[in-house]
């Protein structure tokens, strides 16, 4: 069943020891599936662009995919390394992902993994994510 919610996401990535947050809340839309969950939202890019973000659960994998200008499809499995390529205006990047955490509750996903590029760390990331349904009017 799909409604609108309201969407709240915190990353952390963390580089050299060196850790940088970005908090954004946004109208989307939830759907929760006897597979798993589908969540779907605006945020601005930073050229101040509009684009979707689609973050699709099902197990202990989770596809995110962004169109805009920095084009993404990203999949994130627990204990398993995966490759995506990242769109950017300079051209694309192919980057490693390896997933060392992942929780599902009732709004809550949180998720925490690694990338790389070249077999080389670049980053420890965390996204957590929670979701408000809107509720209905009466």
């Amino acid at each position: 069943m799909k409604q609108n919610a309201t969407i709240f996401v915190k990353g952390v990535q963390t580089v050299d020891g060196e850790s940088d947050t970005i908090e954004l809340s946004s109208e989307g839309a939830v759907e929760t599936t006897d597979s798993g969950l589908r969540l779907c939202y605006s945020e601005l890019d930073e050229t101040g662009a509009v684009g979707e973000t689609v973050i699709t659960l099902i197990g202990e994998t989770v596809k995110i995919e962004r169109s805009g200008s920095n084009e993404m499809s990203m999949i994130v499995q627990k204990g398993k390394h995966r490759k995506c390529t990242y769109r950017t205006p300079m051209g694309a990047l192919f980057i490693g992902t390896y997933g060392t955490a992942l929780s599902y509750s009732d709004s809550a996903l949180k998720l925490q993994y690694d990338l790389d590029m070249n077999a080389v760390l670049l980053s420890k990331n965390e996204l957590d994510i929670h979701f408000q349904l809107d509720r209905e009017e009466e």
